[in-house]
């Protein structure tokens, strides 16, 4: 696998054997249903979590499970790409949604244009912007867990390691709320960006001395010129006894990008705070392992800690035979009309319809 390959998390989504399916809009209203017609999982795209700001860097979109839900817990999806490239879709969290949970796609600010800490600002302020619409969107604010994938895994940690870290929220966004989160999920993201180096094997991919390098562009510099920001970027810097932020972390053995030891040690620091920690080793030498029993394992950890009504709970029917994730290169949308539902129009399409109807 190639180094861009590995941190591009080009995903592929599970599609489970109910046909979880999507619908597109950049507006909370939702549109009401024929009668008798089946309820459906729907998608709020594009939606701002900076006020007045329309880059794509400061976007999120909603995912919400069929049917009406109220105070249901979130989960908060940040994609990889070595934090200089990536975007929110496709995402892997579609299996939570028959789960009845709700689901948040984030973007960030990109490196090299710009470093630590704005990427972890933009994540604190979707937080943030989340936690104060979770009335209007039926969030329970106080059940709000996140999950990423490298880049995006180390971001996830860092976004629990640092709550309540005043000096790191930044001031990006919706000020007043909190940006804490009640569990995080990571798999295979850096932990302690100063023994990344050192930990790396003879066949890493990243090139640690280049000025291209991931971690030099996130930084503005090498790990090992720039310490303190180097140690104030690592998760394991803010674990402390009496944190309590449950952790489920999945790496591969082999990973050939970053080292599984970073994952070992994101682990033991996170063992002494007394807080619930599970590392996962995933036998293979894949930087990304996304299939059906790893995103299982992901699920059953925030049912654990998030838990959903057991009612709502679906079958091990709906998981495919074969164990095997679908393939799917489309993003969310596009898979959405594969399957045929009912898409939300967004305010200007709904604009435009009416003034064709009104020239015809």
């Amino acid at each position: 696998m190639s180094l861009r390959t590995a941190f591009s998390m080009t995903l592929l989504s599970i599609v489970m054997g109910t046909g979880l399916t999507a619908c597109g809009s950049t507006t909370a209203q939702v549109e009401k249903k024929p009668a008798g017609q089946e309820a459906q999982p729907r998608v709020i795209e594009n939606v701002s979590y900076v006020d007045n700001d329309k880059t794509s860097a400061h976007m999120l979109d909603l995912y919400f499970p069929a049917g009406e839900h109220k105070k249901q817990p979130l989960i908060v999806w940040i994609h990889g790409g070595a934090w200089r490239e990536g975007d929110k879709q496709p995402s892997p969290m579609m299996p939570l949604l028959v789960r009845g949970y709700a689901i948040a796609g984030i973007n960030y600010r990109f490196a090299p244009d710009y470093k630590f800490p704005v990427q972890l600002h933009d994540c604190k302020a979707a937080i943030r912007w989340l936690r104060k619409h979770a009335d209007e969107y039926g969030f329970d604010k106080d059940r709000i867990g996140v999950f990423g994938i490298s880049a995006g895994g180390h971001l996830a940690a860092l976004l629990a390691a640092t709550n309540g870290v005043k000096e790191l929220e930044g001031n990006v966004g919706v000020t007043g709320e909190r940006s804490d989160v009640q569990a995080v999920c990571d798999w295979c993201g850096p932990g302690n960006l100063m023994t990344m180096h050192q930990q790396a094997g003879p066949n890493d991919q990243l090139d640690y001395e280049s000025e291209k390098a991931p971690i030099t562009q996130f930084l503005g510099g090498r790990a090992e010129e720039k310490k303190d920001l180097a140690i104030a970027a690592s998760p394991v810097t803010y674990l402390k006894p009496g944190f309590n932020v449950p952790c489920l972390i999945m790496h591969a053995e082999k990973d050939p990008v970053v080292p599984f030891a970073q994952s070992q040690e994101l682990y033991e620091a996170w063992k002494k705070t007394g807080a619930p920690v599970k590392l996962e080793s995933v036998k293979t030498d894949q930087h990304v392992f996304i299939s059906v029993p790893t995103m299982m394992t992901v699920i059953d950890f925030f049912q654990k800690y998030l838990a959903v009504d057991s009612k709502k709970e679906t079958s091990d029917k709906e998981i495919p035979a074969d164990g095997k994730p679908v393939s799917n290169q489309m993003s969310v949308s596009k898979a959405a009309a594969k399957h045929g539902v009912m898409r939300e129009k967004t305010d200007a399409e709904k604009n435009d319809q009416r003034a064709n109807g009104q020239n015809k």
